[in-house]
């Protein structure tokens, strides 16, 4: 992927995203976008941060369990370390955190 295609499909999923997020309807979340970044706040100040990393071409998840590193593979994103999918694994914490099952998308 160039770095023209990966702009493109990183900023056409983080769109996805805040879209997804934002339509769960949910009075306690509060979506902050910005270029090339998504940041998710919920009502006790956690945060959940999307952002492209262009140098590296790929997209940086920040939680408070750790930071991750998700390259472009066949349309999804995936963790460089774990191997897991970008949507699932922000499926899974935002599930925990609000104590219901979150399906984006």
């Amino acid at each position: 992927m160039n770095e023209q295609e990966f702009l493109i499909a990183c900023d056409r999923f983080l769109r996805e995203m805040e879209n997804h997020v934002d339509a769960l309807g949910r009075e306690d979340i509060e979506l902050d976008p910005g270029d090339g970044k998504l940041s998710i706040e919920f009502e006790d100040g956690t945060k959940f941060i999307l952002s492209r990393q262009r140098a590296v071409s790929q997209v940086w998840f920040a939680e408070p369990g750790g930071g991750w590193h998700y390259n472009s593979k066949d349309g999804r994103w995936i963790c460089d370390k774990r191997g897991t999918d970008l949507v699932s694994d922000l499926e899974t914490l935002m599930s925990k955190k609000l104590g219901t099952p979150v399906k984006l998308g």
